[in-house]
This record gives structure tokens, sequence and C-alpha cells, in this order.
């Protein structure tokens, strides 16, 4: 298997992947990654990359990049030594790291139930990061507040330096300045001192720490600095002490979860490796595998080699499996090769559970991968490229298992065409009886008729322009393909009468052999492009079904939203009628003779009549209901017309709560105020609103054609269409401009854009007349 990764060139991929990791530990294990060929390991690995891909998908996970490879200063910790202050701030980041990662993971069992379980060896030591983090600088220096201590201490350590500068600065700015080199201060060995020339030794008092190169300079630490140099010094040492003693007990505390962190460390690198297996896939435009179990085998739809240039790359598709092995013809340069390593790639990358860069890929694990690709030439072992070959293929012969893979490039090259051809056909077959998938090219016209006749394989040909002469890099499953060495020839500059005489050379059979091919080859492509027209035709018909289907649950759910209307607004009105007729029949009750009260009686049953007639009137001729006004538009005191009634109502107190109190005839309701439509103050201007409404729904369409107008004659006419389709009380319509130049489309949607009533417009869909028609909605 060592061997067939290396010319699968599965080691590109592998630093491809240790690119997308954030941990050091996760780079490193990503390069030794192996596929698994344990089919439950498979299954947990791409379990991992989905988890991470939901992860990345949906959520925000926290970074790793903060996660170093510590296990070396923890292992020293553990054992009592003494860390440094740049090594604790990084363990205090690391521990940060796997405290937000732990706390990610472990309430999303359900979401990423492989990378859950990671939360349990992810160690969280919250108090000690604290800690790390609060009294240590990015670089590693203690700040002052690590310990009163050590800020006394610091302290006492700036004022003596600010003391020493201040003294040594008479030197340089006072009555000594002539006699230095340059009015400045420097130290040597920790101690200030000053550039005294040479000539003036023993005019000033003190200690000389060094010389110049020339020996004109030296270097004096005057003797009023020399004793506030020595406390500095003692100051410094005792600072020294404290951060020593600091670190010491930062150490000790870091020992004790010393092991436990190293742990969570190496889990952190796990976790790392699936987050970097799914942006490596988003990277490459990967998919997960659909996986499955049973008999190993792999479909690819639409598979793009992931070492190749993806704009570049042609598209792959193909299905591998044993009792359905492939041999794959063509000409030169025309893409067996890496077709071949493809699959390869594809059944190494899925089983390592990594994301391979296809529209769809289906996956049955296999046990093993064997390849026989490239040249195999040693001359350190004194292997032909033959000798090389068959090298591999007799050790996948001898050691393979049912349900392996096997990838053979040019199988039988190398030695005398006859005798290739037959030991090529002998190892295919011996292979297939042992149950292996086989993948394998060539350029023999026997291995053809082979695939042809032999259960268990089929031809395939990489397709080859007749008219440009060049591959194509498709591969058409089903029939063999041609190499086309003649006409190659040719393309290239060989003499056409060498060519000519290569071509008698073939004879009339092998002539006849390769005319065939190419007219099959013709027929086939033929029937993919008459095949591909029925699909888009198919997906046409489907996509206008779906459409249909759309219209039909719109419609449903407008029907069904104006029956819940209808019952409402009946509901209300006849409560409102009864409630009426009992205070009527009540008043009638307590005075019974009275004539003057039979009459008022009377009267108001009469309108309750009314009432019930308009009101059902209204329903039998389909009125739609009103546009409601806006809240802040009805005051106390409007003329209001309400849905579902014939008659105008009054306002009799301003809304509260989304109800209005409305006087209708002789009773008063408590209405939804989007029932409410604020209207003038003249009943029968209302009765003929409601007629012309009725006539304007009788005479109305759905369809306005503006073609063949132009845009100040289109304009005026889309206007009417609008106000007409208002009064109707549509909600939507269908307003056909034509493509064209597409002036007339812009015209009508610029002035939509303007309209008041106008909720939403769009272009048609394809089964609607696509931008050729613009479909409007009101509210």
């Amino acid at each position: 298997m060592i061997h067939a990764l290396k010319v699968l060139e599965y080691g590109a991929i592998l630093a491809e992947l240790a690119r997308h990791c954030e941990t050091e530990i996760g780079a490193a294990q990503a390069v030794e990654l192996k596929p698994s060929f344990d089919a439950s390991t498979v299954f947990e690995r791409q379990q991992k990359t989905t988890d991470a891909v939901t992860a990345l998908e949906r959520h925000s996970p926290p970074g790793l990049s903060a996660v170093r490879d510590l296990r070396s200063p923890l292992k020293r910790a553990e054992k009592g030594g003494v860390l440094g202050g740049e090594e604790l701030f990084r363990i205090g980041e690391c521990l940060g790291a796997l405290r937000a990662m732990k706390e990610f993971l472990s309430n999303r069992q359900e979401d990423m139930p492989a990378l859950h379980p990671y939360a349990f060896a992810l160690h969280a030591a919250p108090s000690l990061e604290a800690r790390l983090l609060d009294v240590l600088e990015p670089g590693g220096t203690l700040r002052d507040h690590a310990s009163p201590e050590l800020a006394t201490l610091r302290r006492r350590r700036a004022g003596t330096a600010t003391r020493i500068v201040e003294t040594i600065q008479k030197y340089t700015m006072g009555r000594f300045r002539d006699l230095l080199s340059d009015p400045i201060y420097t130290t040597r060995d920790g101690r200030y001192v000053v550039p005294l020339k040479a000539e003036n030794r023993g005019k000033i008092r003190g200690i000389v720490h060094d010389t110049s190169a020339s020996g004109q300079t030296i270097f004096l630490e005057p003797d009023e600095v020399v004793q506030l140099g020595n406390t500095l010094r003692e100051a410094e040492a005792l600072a020294r002490a404290e951060e020593f003693r600091i670190l010491t007990a930062l150490s000790e505390w870091v020992g004790k979860e010393a092991l436990a962190t190293s742990g969570a460390i190496e889990a952190a690198a796990q976790i790392d490796l699936a987050f970097a297996s799914a942006r490596y896939g988003f990277a490459i435009r990967g998919v997960l595998p659909m996986m499955s179990s049973g008999p190993a085998n792999i479909q690819i739809l639409h598979g793009k080699h992931p070492l190749l240039d993806p704009v570049k790359a042609v598209p792959l598709d193909i299905t591998l499996q044993p009792g359905k092995s492939v041999l794959i013809t063509g000409p030169n340069t025309g893409g067996k090769t890496v077709a071949i390593k493809c699959v390869g790639l594809f059944v190494a990358m899925a089983q390592t559970g990594l994301m391979p860069p296809a529209l769809e890929v289906r996956l049955s694990p296999f046990c093993q991968i064997w390849a026989d690709i490239g040249d195999e030439q040693s001359l350190e072992q004194s292997l032909s490229t033959f000798s090389g070959h068959i090298k591999n293929v007799g050790k996948a012969v001898r050691e393979l298992k049912p349900g392996g893979l096997v990838l053979l490039d040019e199988i039988g090259a190398g030695t005398d065409p006859a005798e290739g051809a037959a030991l090529a056909a002998a190892i295919l077959r011996a292979l297939h009886e042992k149950g292996a998938a086989i993948l394998a090219s060539t350029h023999y016209g026997e291995l053809k008729a082979f695939a042809y006749n032999t259960e268990g394989f089929q031809n395939a040909a990489m397709e080859f322009d007749e008219k440009s002469l060049k591959p194509t890099y498709r591969l058409l499953v089903g029939a063999p393909g041609a190499s086309h060495a003649l006409k190659i020839a040719e393309r290239y500059g060989i003499d056409p009468t060498i060519v000519e005489q290569a071509r008698e050379e073939l004879g009339t059979q092998a002539q006849d052999l390769a005319k065939m091919l190419e007219q099959l080859s013709q027929a086939q492509k033929l029937a993919r492009i008459a095949q591909g027209e029925a699909d888009r035709k198919l997906n046409e018909l489907r996509a206008a079904e779906k459409v249909a289907d759309q219209k039909l649950r719109e419609a449903e759910d407008i029907r069904k939203k104006a029956h819940a209307n209808a019952n409402e607004v009946i509901e209300i009105a006849l409560r409102e009628i009864r409630l009426e007729a009992n205070r009527l029949f009540d008043e009638l009750k307590a005075k019974p003779g009275d004539t003057k009260t039979s009459e008022s009686v009377r009267r108001g049953l009469k309108e309750l009549d009314e009432v019930g007639k308009d009101f059902a009137k209204e329903f039998r001729a389909g009125a739609t209901s009103s546009r409601s006004s806006a809240p802040d538009q009805i005051q106390k005191g409007d003329s209001v017309s309400v849905t579902g009634f014939g008659q105008k109502g009054v306002v009799l107190e301003a809304p509260r709560g989304g109800q209005v109190m409305v006087q209708v005839g002789m009773m008063k309701l408590s209405v939804p105020i989007e029932r409410l439509q604020k209207t003038s103050a003249n009943p029968v201007g209302s009765r003929r609103t409601i007629e012309m409404r009725l006539q304007k729904a009788i005479n109305s369409t759905l369809e306005l054609d503006l073609r063949h107008l132009r845009a100040e004659e289109a304009l005026p006419r889309l206007e009417r269409f609008i106000d007409d389709a208002l009064l109707a009380g549509t909600s939507n319509l269908r307003i056909v401009h034509g493509k064209g130049e597409g002036i007339l489309r812009k015209v009508t949607q610029e002035a939509l854009k303007k309209h008041p009533e106008v909720v939403s417009y769009r272009d048609g869909e394809p089964s609607e007349g696509g931008q050729g028609v613009t479909i409007v909605h009101f509210e």
C-alpha cells in the first residue's frame, strides 16, 4: 500500500491537509496519515469530518492555534523543573483554548456525536489558566502585581535608578562636562558610567570599568554613583529572587496539571485534524462521501483530480467495484493515467476521512489499494521498466484480498506486444477471480476484445475530438477507444507518405477495426447528445410541474385564508345582531302595552333585517376585504366601512388594543382595526363604490400585453390596468412586455417600483415567460 500511495502522490494531499491545521501536533500527524482499510474506522473518520463540517457551517467553534506542543515543558514541570515565563504564558494560553473547545463540544452531543466524546479528554484548569495569564506578559515577563513583594522591590529598583540618573547627569551637564568625550552617560556591566577623556584621568574620583578601543576614553563610575549602583544591584538581585520564587510556585502548580494537560493537547490535535479535513474539503469544493456497508465499491459523479487546477480539470464520472472492472483505452496524453490516479486518490481520501472534490461520491470501503503507475525502472536493482511493473503486479496478485482495489496503468507494456497482451489478459483474469475491483489502461487491441468478451469487465475510452485531433479528457464508459496514433503522428509533422505507408502496413483487418471503433465512438457521442437533450427537457418539465404545484398551494392558502376571514366577520356580525335583537325584545317585555315602545322596537328590527340583508348581499357578491387604514388614521367620529357590512359606520371611540368601537345602524360593534376602512360620509357613494368594484371584478383580466407599444403609450395603459385591478380586488397580475432590448421591461418595473399599492414584482419563471413577463403582487 505504501507504494500505491507514493505513485498516487498522496503525500501532496497530506501536505495540503497539514496547511489547514491550526496546531503543530495536528500538522505533524496530518502528513503521517494513512487510509484505513477497516470499515468501522473509515466510518468513524468520516463521522468526525461530518461533525467538523456541521460545526463550521452552523456554529463558530473556538480556535486551537494557541494549543502548541508543550508536552516537553509540561514533563519538566511534572518532574519539578522551573519553567520560564514565556513557557508558562503559553501554557496559560493553551489551557484557555482547551477550555473553550471543551465548553463548545460539551453540549453538542446530538450535533457532533463523534467529536463530543473528546470534551471529556480536554482538561480544563480555569484557576491556573487565569493566574498564568494574569501575572505574565505575552513575552513571559512577570507583571508587577504578581506579588506584593515584587511590586515593592521593583518600585525600589526604579527609584534607585532614577536617583542614579539624576546624580550622573550632574557630570554630563555640570562643571565636569568639558572633561568628557561626550556629554552623555552609558552603562558597563550594569553600572552607570561617564566617558572621561584619558588625559583627564584623576580629575573625577571613581572606578574605571572599561576603556575605548583607541585608549582615548575611559568609562568611569563616579564615587557618588557607586553606592547608588550597589543599592540598585541589591534591589535587582532581590527582585530576581522574588521572580524566581513566583515562577517556581507557578511551575509546581503546572506540574500538578501536567499529565492531564498533555493528554488534552493530544486530544486537541485529533479535533484539529477533523476541522482541518473540513476546511480542506471546503477549499477544494469537496463533498462528504455517502458511506455504506456491503461489497466494496466507489461511485464518482463529476469528480476532479484534487491536485489539478479545478477550473481546467475535466470532471470524471465512474462506478467501480468487484465484478464491474473497467479497462480504459484511448490516445496517449488523453487522460487515462489522470483518471486512474483520480479514482485511487478519491478512495484513499475517503478512507482517510477527507472530502474528495466531486458533486457526489458513494463509497463502501475497500480492504486494500494496489497501484502500478508510471516508470518502475530501477538502475540500483537492475530492473527494466517491464521488470519493475511485473514485480509490483506479482506482489498484488499474491497478496490481494477480496474487495481490494487494483489500479494498473499500461498493463503489459514494455515488452513484446503479443506476449504483453496475453500476459495482461491472464493477470486481469487472475485479479478478477480473487475479487478485485480493477481499473486499468492499455493500448492493446487484444485487451479491448478481452474486456468485451469477459464477464465482469467493461471497456471505457478517453474521448478524442476528430476535428481538432485533440483529446477532451472525458471518460466514456461502455465502448473501447482508438489510439489514433497515425492521426496524431500526422498532426505533429510526420511526413504524410510515411503515415500512409504505416496505414498500408497495418493491414485491412486492423484498419477496419480502427474504423469501426471510430464509428462506434461517434455513434456514442450522438447518443449522449440526444440523451442530454432529453434530460434537459425532462428537467424543464419537472421545473414547470414544481412551479404549477407551488401556484396551486398558494391558491389553496389564499382560499383558506379568505374563508377564515369570512367566518370571523360572520361571527362578529351575527353576535352583534343577536345582542341587539335581545335588547329590543327585553325593551318590549319591559313595556308590553306601550305603543311608542312597540313602534321603536319594530323600527329597530327592520334596521337589523336591512343590515343582515346587506351583509348577505356583499358576501354573495364575493366582496373582498378592504384595505385597512393605519391605526393612527382612525379617529373618533370618522366614517368607516366594516369588512362584510354594506352599511357604513361611525367610530365611537379611539382605537385601543387593536380594537375599535363602531356604530353600524343600531348595532355597536367592537371590531379589529384591520377590518376598517376610512371612507367619506356619503352612503350613496359607498353603494356606488361597491357596484363599481363588482363591475370591475366581473370585467377584469389578469394579464396586460404591452408588446408592440412605445414606452409613452404603454405607461398610461399600465396605470389604468393597475387601477382596474385594485378596484376588482385582484392580488396578482401578469404583464407581458417581451424581451427585445429590455426597454419596456425597464419602464414597466420602474413604474411598479414607484406605485404605492404594489407590494412586490418579479421576472417570470421560465415556464411563465422568463424576462419577457413581469408578475405583480398586491397586498
